[in-house]
């Protein structure tokens, strides 16, 4: 089963891809921050991570150089901020932005997930 990180300050945002994800078949991890993502990552192990650019302790940007320090994942910046600047040089795989679309967020992860060869 493909296991996915949803890490974003909003917990109602990450309730909602949560539920939608789950009825696509994906286990779905949940974190607030980017410390939290890097806590969960560490306990079990994931296929890709959706993440958010702007939020609390540790932003999306320093999120990803550190998971990019430790794994390949493919990581799917989700957000609603136009400040998503040189995200591909730090590893980002993809931008999609706020509110975003269920199916479109479904065939990022798979595209993401075959780019990778995880899938």
């Amino acid at each position: 089963m493909t296991r996915v990180l949803v890490v974003d300050d909003d917990p109602q945002f990450r309730r909602v891809v949560r539920i939608a994800l789950a009825a696509s078949g994906y286990e779905v991890s949940e974190a607030a921050d980017g410390l939290q993502a890097l806590d969960e990552m560490g306990a079990k192990p994931i296929n890709v991570v959706l993440l958010d650019w702007k939020m609390p302790r540790m932003d999306g940007a320093a999120a990803c150089k550190a998971i990019r320090a430790r794994s390949e994942v493919p990581i799917i910046v989700v957000t609603a901020s136009d400040s998503v600047r040189d995200a591909s040089a730090i590893g980002v795989d993809a931008i999609l932005r706020k509110p975003v679309n269920i199916e479109a967020l479904r065939g990022r992860i798979e595209t993401a997930l075959e780019v990778r060869g995880i899938h």
